[in-house]
C-alpha cells in the first residue's frame, strides 16, 4: 500500500510463517527494503504490481540485516544487475557467523556478493539523499534507513509498535540497542517502518510509541 507519495509499504501478516515486512522506495529511486524469505518473492512482487510498481525497475535491493527473514530473498539477485546492498560491519558479521545461523534456521546459507556496501553517512540516489544510519543492538551490522524529505525511517528489527527488537541471538547487544534507539529519536520521523507488525503514521504516534519503549523497555535492558 502507498503511505504517501514515494513510499509503499507492505506487511507480513501470515501467522505461519516468519517473514518480515517490505518497503518500497518508488520514483526516483526505486529502493526495495528487506525482500524476506526467497519463497515469497512472486507474492512479494504481485503486491508491487498491485500498487501499479514494475519489479523490473528495482534499482537497489537494500537490506537492513543479515537475518534469513529478511535477507533470504535477496541472494537470488546477486549474480544479477540489480545490486544488492548491507553495512560493512554486517557482511563481516555474516561472513563469520552466517552459515551457523542459517543452519540454526534450518536454512543453508547462499554466497555472498554486495555490489554495494554501506558506511555511515549520507548516500545519494536518484538524485535524492538518504541518510544510512548505524543503528547495532539486533545484530552487529543493522542500519536505518531516513528520508528527510519524506520524513520516513525505514529501521529494520531495531525498534517496532511498542516493542523492540531481540538481542538474545548471535551479535546482539542491548546497550547498543537503547544508544540506537536513543539516536533515532532525534529524528523528524511522519512514518516509522519496522522490520514486523504494523507500520507507526504520524509525528505524535512515532514519538509516543519512543517514550513507551524507554520508559518500558530500557530499564530491562
Amino acid at each position: 500500500m502507498q503511505l504517501t507519495d514515494g513510499v509503499y509499504a507492505y506487511i507480513w501478516r501470515s501467522v505461519f510463517e516468519n517473514n518480515c515486512n517490505m518497503y518500497y522506495f518508488g520514483e526516483p529511486l526505486n529502493i526495495l527494503f528487506d525482500i524476506g524469505l526467497r519463497n515469497y518473492i512472486d507474492v512479494r512482487f504481485e503486491n508491487l504490481k498491485e500498487d501499479g510498481l514494475n519489479p523490473e525497475n528495482i534499482q537497489y535491493i537494500v537490506n537492513t540485516h543479515s537475518h534469513p527473514d529478511h535477507s533470504d530473498g535477496s541472494f537470488l539477485f546477486m549474480d544479477k544487475e540489480i545490486p544488492v546492498a548491507m553495512y560493512k560491519d554486517e557482511i563481516d558479521f555474516i561472513r563469520e557467523t552466517g552459515p551457523a545461523f542459517f543452519e540454526m534456521m534450518g536454512m543453508e546459507m547462499p554466497k555472498l556478493d554486495f555490489k554495494k556496501v554501506f558506511t555511515e553517512g549520507k548516500w545519494e540516489v536518484g538524485g535524492t539523499e538518504l541518510d544510512i544510519i548505524h543503528t547495532p543492538g539486533h545484530s552487529p551490522g543493522s542500519i536505518s534507513i531516513y528520508w528527510p524529505e519524506k520524513k520516513t525511517l525505514v529501521c529494520g528489527d531495531l525498534i517496532f509498535e511498542r516493542s523492540i527488537g531481540r538481542t538474545d541471538f548471535p551479535g546482539g547487544n542491548s546497550e547498543l540497542l537503547k544508544q540506537s534507539i536513543q539516536k533515532l529519536t532525534e529524528l523528524d520521523i511522519e512514518y516509522l517502518l519496522p522490520g514486523h507488525m504494523g507500520f507507526i503514521r504520524g509525528k505524535d504516534e512515532v514519538k509516543r510509541n519512543f517514550d513507551f519503549i524507554i520508559s518500558q523497555f530500557f530499564p530491562m535492558l
